[in-house]
């Protein structure tokens, strides 16, 4: 690698990094990106500018392909913030999981990053309710909070005797799926049934896909099974709203909202996407569901300022079909983020060829050169592919870059072309 490679290199790991340190995302560690050098702000660089000129005529040719159906591009300079290439950029098309980058910044906005996410258990007489607080990375056995764990907390807190466990789902309401959401999504695992309280991500079996109809009530029958195993008899189970005069005995939490928000961008995580929207719902609106959360994103995406005619939102993953935003409002996202805000949004991206939803991307002999600049998150549909990143240029001059595509015939052939302008863009001299 040349002196100018790997000094670009450096600036390409080390920049996204520019707001806050490292932090341990839900991944496993073999998931998790290298330590980086100290960051490099994205203000200040003297990297030549690419011109309008210089990027027409590097995307022109690929821009053109069939592949790319109805789309949107937009191409920004964070040290500036300037656009620099914009074709079709503000018509509102359907963002799939590219959405996720404002629902990161709504919740990193509303709920702040070191909010953790409380499963609650009071007791009032002889009845304990188990009380969801939209954790829906809770799991029922292993480290960190589980279900076993809080079951082992309230046994110690009870006497002995049988007592009647009631479930409450209060604080969220209103539909379990997202309008424009196929009635299968659940049971092929796409994502489960939106509801405050949750197990396993309300997955049927751990490690697998499929989801349970009803993840509130698995979620308390698995606590009573747990329960049980502590020695405590139950003589009935049911859904009911805790009283306001129950009392306290036991409580887990999440890992900080932070840390849950790098896995939803790393990963593409719906579950998660939807209830830190529904969480954000309530800090709103006092409840939480698809609507409330959907009014949370939009009142973000107007006071960061972001473009926002023809905006329509119906979830926060982005699996609704009814979904309407921008490239170039996706793009001003990453801007500010490379800019300084929302410090946790820039490191969890997915790296091309690495990391996440495009660890198996940007292997080609002719994209492998942008593996490890490209950072991005990704969206598809069966119709659509998305990519919104940040790359330097192979002067060192960050970009950030925002293409949509809709109405497209061939996945893997749309696919293969949205990547070559995140590959072009590394590769590209622009100035000139």
């Amino acid at each position: 690698m040349t002196h100018r490679g790997k000094t670009t290199f450096l600036l390409a790991l080390s920049l996204l990094w520019v707001v806050s340190p490292v932090v341990e995302s839900m991944a496993s560690a073999a998931d998790l990106p290298p330590p980086v050098l100290k960051s490099i702000p994205v203000a200040g660089s003297t990297a030549p500018v690419p011109t309008s000129i210089g990027l027409t005529s590097a995307l022109s040719g690929i821009l053109k392909r069939p592949a790319f159906g109805t789309s949107g591009v937009w191409i920004g300079d964070p040290a500036t913030g300037a656009t620099l290439f914009d074709a079709n950029a503000t018509k509102a098309l359907m963002p799939a999981s590219a959405l996720k980058l404002l629902t990161a910044a709504t919740a990193l906005r509303i709920l702040t990053p070191t909010k953790r996410i409380a499963t609650r258990v009071v007791v009032e007489d002889r009845t304990v309710t188990l009380i969801g607080g939209g954790d829906v990375m809770l799991a029922s056995t292993g480290p960190g909070p589980t279900l076993e764990t809080l079951a082992k907390r309230v046994a110690s807190q009870i006497q002995t005797g049988p007592i009647t466990l009631h479930y409450d789902t209060s604080l969220f309401s209103g539909r379990t799926l997202g309008a424009g959401w196929s009635k299968s999504f659940p049971s092929a695992g796409v994502a489960a049934p939106v509801q405050a309280l949750m197990v396993d991500q309300g997955r049927a079996k751990v490690g697998g896909n499929a989801r349970v109809a009803n993840p509130a009530e698995y979620a308390a029958e698995i606590f009573a099974k747990a329960l049980r195993t502590q020695g405590i008899k139950i003589s009935a189970i049911k859904q009911a709203k805790a009283s306001g005069r129950a009392t306290e005995i036991a409580r887990v939490e999440s890992v900080p909202v932070q840390q849950l928000v790098n896995h939803m961008l790393t990963h593409s995580d719906n579950d998660l996407a939807e209830a830190l929207a529904h969480l954000s719902g309530v800090v709103v609106s006092g409840t939480g569901s698809f609507a409330s959360g959907a009014a949370a994103m939009q009142a973000t995406a107007k006071v960061l300022g972001l473009p926002t005619a023809g905006m329509a939102l119906f979830d926060a993953s982005g699996l609704s079909r009814k979904d309407r935003v921008s490239a170039q409002a996706l793009g001003e996202i990453l801007m500010l983020a490379a800019q300084g805000s929302f410090g946790g949004i820039a490191p969890a991206l997915a790296i091309a060829g690495f990391t996440g939803t495009l660890a198996d991307r940007f292997t080609s002999a002719t994209q492998k050169p942008a593996a490890g600049f490209v950072r991005a998150k990704t969206g598809t549909l069966n119709d659509v592919v998305n990519l919104v990143g940040i790359v330097p240029d192979l002067d060192g001059r960050v970009l950030v870059f925002s293409v949509l595509t809709n109405n497209i015939s061939s996945i893997q052939r749309t696919r293969t072309s949205v990547d070559q302008i995140a590959t072009k863009l590394r590769a590209c001299g622009c100035a000139n």
